[in-house]
């Protein structure tokens, strides 16, 4: 019998419920005074149906009946034993509970009476929200998915936000000469959100750093045509352009100031995420998910877990080098852009880019200096300017623009793959710093490594002027014994160096050459005596 109708039309919201008012409810649907009392405190708290509707026999679902001494001590052990970065199974956490509230010698030592058995405890565990397990068992990505997050991160428009992140692919690449294995490379994305495109990539083996960040930047800003005619893939890649925001995390590289200073440079804002979860990155996030699942494609893919690389060598599977695999991450990167999204409503990216890019105008100003723009996002430092120039780990350059800056700091970048030169900001405009005195044309990385070698050596023979043949010779097969070891993986960190880096527009400019010194002619007069140009007899 429906009781809702009945006690909207007798039962008010204030005074006291009269007998006149019983009575009229209990001649319609036949209850006694008491249970109509006792409902209408309920609909008076709670004026809808349901607080009308009656409720099951015995406890109320999810009720204990665990003294409340043994339920805080409960409470306490599940955050001690369960409730951390690397839980027990529910099952076992139970079996510790349990067993530290029975201890005759441990803190608690409850009568066997009042513990509850292990599988109340179990349900306890059960009763657990997934976000209390998340937030203490799990990492900020995992986390983050069992969380509230009301509101968005938007773009505003075209151009107007764009999001950068690094991932390690799932995939084993080889060198380019003898094909053996190397390692998994590093890939960095850029993804436009207005129109969800990618509008830069880099990759390389080398770990994110700042030159890395500001190769990836530098691909997003310049048009894409060089590089796709150097590597010789046919593919449509139109985006490009100069953005206003870009959104990254709390990176290392993000976060310096050498690379916050190239953003707010060219007009853009370095908008670096609070620490925390990563949420608001989600949009990088999802296509880097996309992109890396593409990578399962590929001979030598390694698998996401333990699980999908069980009975699988992905290191003697592995077949692409660095620029084969560039080759294959554009070609995938134009499947991306022609497939259509569901952000977009059905559209494909490439259709919205090219009716926003339509509208917009041009996407790069016209006095943008490709050269300029590199040299920007290079790491830097400020260091003030000796008799002997700038000095740099034991190297110094020179350039006569610095003999009038002698006493003053002048910000100094420099390029990691070469140690023959180095670039110095003055009055607004680069300046290149030719090292003083000879040194190959390496990597810094190589140069440092060398010297190191060398120190290493000098201390060697050092330590070692007291010390007898026996000794020495000791010395040596231990030593040997340790670089038997590391030669594989020295000879691997060779290999990628070696490998350099991915192809950008910097590289297909053609190579600066030092210039010749003068030739310092003399005057006939100064020569003296020619005889020495007569014949001898």
């Amino acid at each position: 019998m429906a009781l809702f109708p009945h006690f909207r039309e007798h039962i008010s919201q204030s005074g006291p419920v009269t007998s006149a008012q019983v009575a009229a409810i209990s001649e319609a649907t036949g209850l006694k005074e008491r249970q109509i009392r006792t409902l209408g405190a309920r609909y008076r708290d709670h004026p809808v149906a349901e607080s009308l509707a009656p409720k099951p026999r015995g406890p109320v679902v999810g009720s204990h009946r665990i003294d409340p001494e043994v339920r805080g001590a409960i409470d306490a052990l599940i955050d001690e034993i369960a409730l951390k970065m690397v839980p027990p199974s529910r099952a076992e956490a139970a079996r510790q509970i349990w067993g530290l509230l029975h201890a005759d010698n441990g803190e608690h030592r409850f009568s066997a009476d009042l513990i509850p058995s292990e599988k109340t405890i179990e349900r306890l565990l059960a009763e657990i929200a997934s976000s209390v397990w998340a937030k203490a068992s799990m990492g900020s990505k995992t986390r983050s998915a069992q969380e509230a997050h009301p509101g968005e991160y938007h773009s505003d428009g075209f151009l107007d936000l764009v999001q950068m992140d690094h991932t390690r692919g799932d995939v084993i690449l080889v060198d380019s000469l003898r094909r053996e294995e190397l390692g998994r490379p590093w890939i960095t994305f850029l993804i436009e959100i207005w129109t969800r495109s990618i509008l830069g990539y880099y990759v390389s083996f080398g770990d994110p750093s700042i030159f890395r960040c500001g190769r990836a930047v530098a691909s997003a800003l310049l048009p894409k045509q060089p590089v796709l005619a150097h590597l010789g893939v046919d593919v449509s890649y139109p985006m490009f352009g100069l953005f206003r925001r870009l959104h990254a995390d709390q990176a290392k590289p993000h976060r310096s100031e050498s690379f916050r200073r190239a953003c707010v440079r060219n007009g853009i804002d370095p908008d670096v995420r609070k620490p925390g979860p990563a949420h608001l990155g989600g949009h990088i996030e999802r296509l880097i998910g996309t992109m890396v699942g593409k990578l399962r494609l590929l001979p030598g893919a390694t698998g996401s877990n333990v699980s999908a690389r069980d009975g699988y060598d992905a290191e003697a599977d592995a077949a692409m080098t660095l620029a084969e695999f560039e080759r294959w991450l554009l070609c995938q990167i134009a499947v991306y852009h022609h497939a259509p999204h569901s952000a977009l409503g059905g559209l494909c990216p490439v259709q919205v880019w090219e009716r926003e890019a339509a509208r917009h105008g041009p996407l790069l100003p016209v006095s943008c200096n490709t050269d300029e723009l590199f040299r920007q996002f290079l790491p830097s430092k400020s260091l003030t300017v000796h008799s002997r120039g700038i000095q740099i780990k034991h190297r110094h350059y020179w350039h006569p623009a610095l003999g009038q800056r002698i006493g003053q700091k002048i910000e100094v970048s420099w390029d990691e793959r070469t140690i023959q030169h180095v670039y110095a900001e003055l009055d607004g405009s680069f300046v290149q710093l030719a090292v003083i005195g000879q040194y190959p044309d390496v990597w810094e990385a190589d140069w440092e490594a060398a010297r190191a070698r060398v120190r290493a050596m000098g201390r060697a023979y050092q330590a070692d002027g007291g010390r007898t043949a026996t000794a020495r010779a000791i010395a040596a097969a231990n030593q040997e014994i340790h670089q038997a070891r590391l030669r594989t993986k020295e000879a691997r960190r060779r290999a990628k160096r070696r490998e350099g880096e991915g192809t950008t527009l910097a590289d297909l400019r053609s190579p600066e050459r030092p210039e010749k010194p003068p030739v310092q002619w003399r005057p006939v007069a100064e020569l003296g005596e020619d005889s020495w140009l007569k014949v001898q007899s």
